[in-house]
């Protein structure tokens, strides 16, 4: 099987700290789609936005679909994290220990000193460890990873939210 590599970057013109993201090759049929960013004094905000968000039950997954394009306008899913000075935010997308599968207890908040995180050539390490795309310091031990390298567009989460709903 062809390896796949997609390559898109956060930009240290913007950021004080760079990111990659690292995503789970078993999901790359929603992977990432577009990136978006904007400062508010020291606080960088980070949106990425996900083609969709597959549950793993496939009967589940069809009203999970229909149950966010009521709810949010979208089928697209969006999960936005924040650096301020030294510190990861995640507000309730951290994965924590969850395994790729779970489906309870997943939208957990935690603030995370960058140091926690691997690196690579300087740029941390965000891992998406879920299904549904919650977010974490480290790797699920087993599970392959797909780096993405972006440049983001400047927005906010709320800009997004706009910019992929069909409520504008």
């Amino acid at each position: 099987m062809r390896r796949v590599l997609m390559l898109i970057a956060l930009s240290s013109v913007m950021f004080g700290t760079e990111v990659i993201l690292m995503f789970p090759r078993i999901d790359l049929n929603n992977a990432p789609i577009d990136f978006y960013s904007i400062k508010y004094g020291d606080l960088e905000e980070i949106t990425v936005v996900f083609k969709d968000e597959d549950y793993p039950n496939k009967f589940t997954d069809v009203l999970y679909d229909v149950y966010r394009l009521v709810r949010w306008g979208r089928i697209e899913d969006v999960e936005t994290f924040y650096i301020k000075g030294n510190t990861v935010i995640f507000p309730d997308d951290y994965a924590g220990d969850a395994t790729f599968y779970q489906t309870k207890n997943l939208h957990n908040h935690a603030e995370l000193p960058i140091d926690k995180f691997q690196k690579r050539n300087g740029k941390i390490l965000v891992y998406v460890n879920t299904w549904n795309h919650m977010f974490s310091n480290k790797p699920i031990l087993g599970l392959e990873y797909v780096p993405f390298y972006f440049v983001p567009k400047i927005g906010s989460r709320e800009d997004v939210e706009r910019i992929y709903s069909i409520y504008k």
